[in-house]
């Protein structure tokens, strides 16, 4: 049976590198494309939503990634994630009442859970990341 050459630094390096130049140039002709159909084709959501939840996803999961491999984020506390959370709730709430007026109470699903949930969904997201990240760096130095 033949043995499979092993990867030098320089090797692993460079397929990183193209790796990233790669989904870069993807995610920007995604994102080129979202934007021909939404304004040159005037093309109504229900068109290019697929691609849109695709290169999110795509994005979402590739920095979500990065971060947790190199486990350089910080692990904020838990007092610190829910200033942040109100913080970004009212960065999202306040404007919205501004330009739309005070929602009511049976548009509540629309208006008022989208701007208290997507918050709550970064920032859990990104303290799970730090804290899987962190953990799975100290068990690799603690070997």
């Amino acid at each position: 049976m033949k043995k499979s050459p092993t990867m030098d630094e320089r090797t692993e390096r460079l397929n990183g590198q193209v790796s990233f130049l790669v989904l870069m140039l993807t995610h920007l002709a995604l994102a080129i494309a979202i934007l021909y159909k939404r304004y040159i084709q005037g093309l109504d959501v229900e068109y290019y939503q697929t691609f849109t939840a695709i290169q999110a996803a795509s994005m979402f999961l590739y920095w979500g990634m990065r971060l947790y491999l190199s486990g350089v984020l910080p692990m904020i506390s838990w007092r610190a994630l829910l200033g942040i959370y109100a913080a970004l709730v009212m960065m999202i709430s306040i404007p919205s009442a501004l330009i739309h007026g005070l929602p009511t109470a049976q548009n509540w699903t629309s208006t008022i859970l989208p701007a208290m949930l997507g918050p709550a969904v970064l920032v859990v997201g990104y303290w799970l990341i730090a804290y899987f990240g962190k953990r799975r760096l100290d068990k690799e130095i603690s070997e």
